[in-house]
């Protein structure tokens, strides 16, 4: 492994490295590096793929490795963001104490990673922390309408739905050592993936406050909206792209992990729905839940009509 790429050889348990995938990122991504060189925590290295980008993205990601010894980027060939994401997993530094994912547009506030350590260090064995997003225009105007930040993870809620959005996470050592350990061909979604892990093997803790713009654009990859109606649509959306890869998901999870009697059998239900009497149980199996009332029903019924899997 590439000690350039990795970082240093010696163990800085206090540490955080994020990672960042970039795509033809040139109009937004000096905004995105600044917010997190601006951060008041005191010891963060910033790691970045480019997926083989089209535009100057590579060029000014250049730039500012020649001017931050804390910055280092490196260009790959296209495959996408989950595999991108997996690859920096893989050349992460290992004796950094916490890893983060960063996206390449989004803003960041002073005090994020300081936050994300600080609830980090309260919480026991593997451990992943998320927390809740503004929704910005392209100029970082806060939309009238935001999301309910009021979730509550569990692994009921991860085999069927994340909550985890990337640019909000922040993974401690153990954590991060288990991931890297076992990581599947691809996802739905490279943070889903942890999310599932974390809620399996260790503890989540889901911040209410926001420490990050999330912008909405035109070239969003995975992204939201702060109207109803866009809401919907996205949701939507994503429910269609879904079918079929939520079964491989967890089919995955499964030859991964299973260890612990629970929450495997709620795999199993999940997988079993595909036959008549499979789908009746998961209807009424309250272990798995949607953060949204209305979500859940939609979902069962989906499940019902055999659209889920």
């Amino acid at each position: 492994m590439n000690s350039d790429i990795c970082g240093d050889a010696n163990s800085d348990t206090k540490k955080v490295q994020i990672l960042m995938s970039t795509y033809n990122g040139e109009e937004y991504i000096r905004e995105q590096l600044e917010s997190i060189l601006a951060q008041n925590y005191p010891d963060v290295d910033i790691l970045i793929r480019d997926d083989g980008s089209k535009d100057d993205t590579f060029v000014i990601l250049k730039e500012y490795e020649e001017t931050h010894s804390n910055i280092r980027a490196y260009q790959g060939e296209n495959v996408g963001v989950n595999k991108s994401f997996f690859e920096l997993l893989k050349k992460s530094n290992p004796n950094a104490g916490y890893i983060g994912f960063c996206d390449q547009d989004d803003y960041w506030l002073p005090e994020k990673i300081e936050r994300a350590v600080e609830k980090l260090e309260t919480l026991k064995g593997p451990a992943l922390y998320c927390g809740a997003k503004t929704l910005v225009d392209e100029n970082l105007e806060p939309f009238d309408r935001q999301q309910d930040p009021n979730l509550i993870p569990g692994f009921g809620n991860a085999v069927i739905e994340s909550i985890c959005s990337g640019c909000t996470t922040l993974m401690n050592r153990e954590l991060v050592d288990i991931i890297k350990d076992k990581l599947p061909e691809d996802v739905i979604h490279h943070d889903w993936w942890c999310y599932l892990v974390a809620t399996y093997l260790g503890e989540v803790y889901f911040d209410t406050k926001s420490y990050i713009y999330y912008r909405q654009h035109g070239g969003n990859e995975v992204g939201a909206s702060g109207t109803t109606l866009g809401m919907m649509k996205a949701k939507n959306r994503d429910l269609q792209r879904r079918q079929g890869d939520l079964k491989q998901q967890l089919l995955d999870f499964k030859r991964f992990y299973r260890s612990q009697p629970e929450k495997d059998e709620l795999v199993d239900a999940i997988l079993a729905s595909e036959s008549l009497s499979g789908r009746m149980k998961i209807l009424f199996n309250r272990k798995w839940y949607r953060q949204s009332e209305l979500d859940n029903w939609i979902v069962r019924g989906l499940f019902l009509i055999k659209q889920m899997l």
